[in-house]
């Protein structure tokens, strides 16, 4: 196809970098069908010796070159072949680099792949994730002990969005609800390398908070769920159980879940090492 669009990504790395940005680009033009778009990736380019055979081909194919390389030479040497031979040559990552240099005073490590580091964040999140969903209000017990700290409280207490919370930086918590009539496994009084975090609030607060959450579902607040007695017995457990484990108590009353987090992150910096 004689009017076919021709890019060429050129990365010292895996090249991701530069997809990434050209689809950003692309998503602009809903009209330039897929059809029209050849793309070729070109990785690794880690010298100039494999790097002016790319663009003397691009040079024969009119395409335009994206490129995401971190070496200094490599991106001099390709802003000299554009001068010389009229190629539309993008240097995604220099200007950007000067940039941040020019204002924060600090310089760039100009390590290539670096960003494939930052990925391996995002998976320990999303295993974290899976982590808390899996570990999620007492569901499960089996390989527990894998987890960077477990939170333990009565219901209401914001245990379950605490853990999600906490899953998106990257920790692997499991969260078990404090029922008076029913054991917690013998396993958490074993888990002595694991911090625990016994969360409370007075027994007016839960009783509240429990009621909204039956006018949301729709059910009658006449149990012994919404019973202020029974509030404070369960509480009253909870502080026992708390010194059993050797629990670190936070008071969630009237506390963000961001606030919430930041203080058991605190806590986690000396157990976690990412």
């Amino acid at each position: 196809m004689s009017n076919q669009l021709n890019i060429f990504i050129v990365s010292d790395s895996v090249g991701e970098t530069g997809e990434y940005m050209l689809h950003a680009v692309l998503s602009q033009f809903p009209n330039i069908t897929d059809d029209e778009i050849n793309i070729v990736k070109y990785t690794f380019i880690d010298t100039i010796e494999k790097l002016e055979p790319v663009l003397t081909l691009a040079k024969t194919k009119n395409a335009i070159v994206i490129t995401t390389l971190v070496c200094p030479e490599l991106n001099q040497f390709g802003q000299m072949f554009k001068e010389k031979e009229n190629l539309t040559v993008i240097d995604y990552m220099s200007p950007l680099m000067r940039g941040i240099e020019n204002h924060s005073g600090k310089t760039a490590v100009l390590e290539s792949g670096a960003v494939r580091r930052l990925d391996r964040a995002y998976f320990r999140r999303i295993e974290a994730m899976e982590f808390a969903v899996k570990y999620d209000d007492g569901k499960n017990f089996d390989g527990i002990e894998e987890a960077d700290a477990i939170i333990i409280g009565v219901s209401r207490t914001s245990k379950t969005p605490l853990t999600m919370f906490l899953a998106n930086k990257g920790y692997k918590i499991a969260n078990i609800p404090l029922v008076h009539e029913v054991n917690l496994p013998k396993e958490i009084y074993e888990f002595n390398h694991l911090p625990i975090f016994g969360l409370t609030a007075s027994p007016e607060y839960i009783l509240n908070i429990r009621k909204k959450r039956m006018e949301v579902l729709g059910l009658s607040d006449s149990t012994k769920y919404v019973s202020l007695s029974k509030i404070k017995e369960e509480l009253s457990y909870a502080e026992e159980v708390f010194r059993q484990v050797n629990a670190t108590v936070i008071s969630t009353e009237f506390r963000s879940i961001e606030e919430s987090a930041h203080y058991i992150e605190k806590h986690l910096k000396h157990y976690v090492d990412f």
